[in-house]
């Protein structure tokens, strides 16, 4: 993580909190130039930010401006958000912080700010720069985006109803955040026609634009990954099933939309046959080391391939993981389901340093090393004896998330750096 390497600022930063107005050999913590301080409060934790905001009038001023916002987001480590909804219907959500301390690692957040006039809890859909995305669990015309650090939500009424966000995400030349949403248009494509299509949604204008139809949807259960100026997903292969007959060639299994030529295409995935319906839809695409790679689990094996070449889009093969692991070291709760049942329950969240991270769905969330072949559990995710975290939940969504101040109503740069 970015912040590894200056875990001393927060322990600095607490020792000049304390000589604020205390003059020691004629130094004050108001004698510190400005530029020193906006470059010492943008590497503090969100949290931290949020406290010394209630300091005086002049710290309010200096980490509100759009550029603090834009230093601070580009210097904050990602944590882990969590969101855990039970068999009624009730709703946890947590930030998971492992660079924290011991008794700060887990912070509960309340969900009253999450209403959405819809009959069913909102689903974590996405996450980018601070940023949250929130879809109710069926299709609906409602969506939310808001910044759980600063308490601000804006809930949005798609055009047409119903449709299913696909992902928000940061254009680096209009220097705002969009949505993209995918409606149904028909259950069967004709010949020659489309089955879908896609409208786009501007945080910063709130206007709303119709793009051109495509023949696919992305699976919509998990965040696109944003690469090289494209979202990537994995195409939904039910409906391609209903279209077609059948999976199609695997030259249409991976989805692209291009953020600045607002254009679909589809791709081939990794090797040379098709997988089945069961195992392609728990496919994930992710970024690992700047080049996209894909995995999927069939049973409790996790392969990862790698696109070495993103112009010719050749994948490689870089890793087949085991994760048949001793059920005595990692117990689960129902004890009359076969283990390979329930090794298999294991949905892939993220690669990060080398270490694949999955949630494991009956016994916890871990990190898999993938060139040491190593695995540790993140410790109070979905274990029994932490009373914070539900065990077992019928639902659990973990993405990366970083605490920023970006604002859902639309991030805009300084004149002078646009």
């Amino acid at each position: 993580m970015s912040l590894e390497c200056l875990t001393w600022i927060p322990h600095l930063w607490d020792t000049l909190i304390c000589s604020l107005n205390v003059r020691k050999d004629g130094f004050s913590m108001q004698d510190l130039p400005e530029e020193i301080l906006i470059d010492i409060l943008s590497r503090l934790p969100g949290n931290c930010v949020l406290e010394c905001r209630r300091v005086c009038n002049q710290w309010l001023a200096l980490t509100s401006t759009p550029s603090f916002v834009e230093m601070h987001l580009k210097r904050a480590a990602p944590v882990l958000f969590v969101q855990c909804i039970d068999h009624v219907e009730k709703m946890d959500m947590f930030i998971f912080d492992e660079g924290a301390k011991a008794n700060q690692m887990i912070k509960k957040i309340g969900a009253e700010f999450m209403h959405l006039e819809a009959s069913h809890v909102p689903i974590l859909s996405g996450s980018c720069d601070g940023l949250l995305l929130f879809r109710p669990n069926f299709p609906s015309s409602l969506s939310i985006v808001c910044n759980p650090l600063t308490g601000e939500k804006v809930t949005i009424r798609a055009p047409v109803d119903p449709v299913i966000v696909c992902g928000v995400f940061f254009h680096p030349l209009t220097k705002d955040y969009k949505l993209l949403f995918v409606h149904q248009k028909q259950l069967f494509a004709p010949l020659g026609g489309v089955a879908f299509e896609y409208f786009l949604y501007n945080l910063g204008g709130q206007c709303w634009r119709k793009l051109d139809g495509f023949p696919y949807q992305p699976i919509v259960l998990f965040p696109p990954t944003i690469l090289n100026g494209a979202l990537h997903w994995i195409v939904n292969p039910y409906w391609v099933r209903v279209n077609n007959g059948d999976i199609p060639p695997s030259d249409n299994l991976v989805m692209m939309f291009n953020m600045d030529t607002e254009e679909f295409r589809h791709m081939p995935h990794p090797g040379v046959e098709c997988p089945m319906w069961e195992v392609h839809k728990n496919a994930r695409l992710f970024e690992m080391k700047g080049k996209l790679a894909s995995c999927h689990v069939n049973n409790s094996y996790v392969y990862v391939w790698a696109l070495e070449d993103y112009k010719n889009w050749i994948w490689v093969k870089r890793y087949s993981v085991n994760l048949h692991l001793d059920v005595k070291r990692y117990p689960f709760d129902i004890t009359h389901i076969s283990p390979s049942y329930w090794n298999s329950l294991i949905t892939l969240v993220g690669i990060q340093n080398d270490e694949l991270l999955f949630d494991w769905n009956s016994r916890g969330v871990f990190r898999y090393n993938l060139l040491q072949k190593t695995i540790k559990q993140i410790n109070g995710v979905g274990m029994k004896q932490t009373p914070l975290l539900p065990f077992g939940a019928s639902m659990r969504c973990i993405m990366s998330y970083t605490k920023t101040f970006v604002t859902p109503i639309g991030f805009q740069l300084p004149d002078s750096e646009v």
